[in-house]
């Protein structure tokens, strides 16, 4: 099927990303009203979907439960990108030994760029429910990650995990298929 074709026979229970995004999870719906044909408890036992997840089952991305932290920064090095080492070309052996210490470790982090998540529950029709979502920490203000100015956190790397998604054809016969599902895995900085 061509993609509008494909986007209107499967209405709001396809997953799009964003062409104005880089990369975002799949934006639906959260209203459980919304979903016509949403699973029922029968569908929603937990041995029978992590064998349907398999391999594809990552604690580290997913949760069948509400993970206990519901939001959480990582610092810094959860997505450096920055070497520790002196930043290339540049001599500050002019400076006292302490000062270009203090200006070198400044510089560095201010071109590091972390990652932070947050822990999100996905619409009925997914599973399982709580997923990681991951994005480049944001320069705060006008603060960049570089000197001089100009260069934002941007996503450098990113992955496609699998979960399960209800798909039903023609309101009859529905069934739990494996979609993949990106998030980011790297930030680095770079040109806005």
């Amino acid at each position: 099927l061509s993609f509008p074709a494909y986007e209107r026979q499967c209405g709001q229970y396809c997953l799009f990303v964003s062409s104005s995004q880089l990369i975002r999870p799949y934006s639906l719906s959260m209203n459980e009203g919304d979903y016509h044909y949403a699973p029922k408890p029968k569908h929603l036992r937990h041995n029978r979907l992590l064998r349907i997840l398999g391999s594809s089952f990552d604690p580290f991305w997913m949760s069948i439960e509400r993970p206990a932290e519901a939001r959480v920064d990582t610092d810094a090095s959860g997505g450096q990108t920055a070497s520790r080492g002196d930043p290339p070309d540049l001599d500050l052996s002019e400076l006292p030994a302490d000062v270009a210490s203090t200006l070198r470790d400044w510089l560095v982090r201010s071109a590091t760029c972390g990652m932070r998540y947050q822990w999100v529950k996905l619409a009925p029709v997914f599973w399982p429910r709580w997923l990681r979502h991951t994005d480049c920490e944001k320069s705060g203000g006008s603060r960049s990650c570089s000197f001089p100015s100009g260069m934002a956190c941007r996503q450098a790397q990113t992955t496609q995990i699998k979960i399960l998604a209800w798909h039903c054809v023609a309101g009859r016969k529905c069934l739990w298929r494996q979609v993949p599902y990106p998030v980011v895995t790297a930030c680095k900085c770079s040109c806005k």
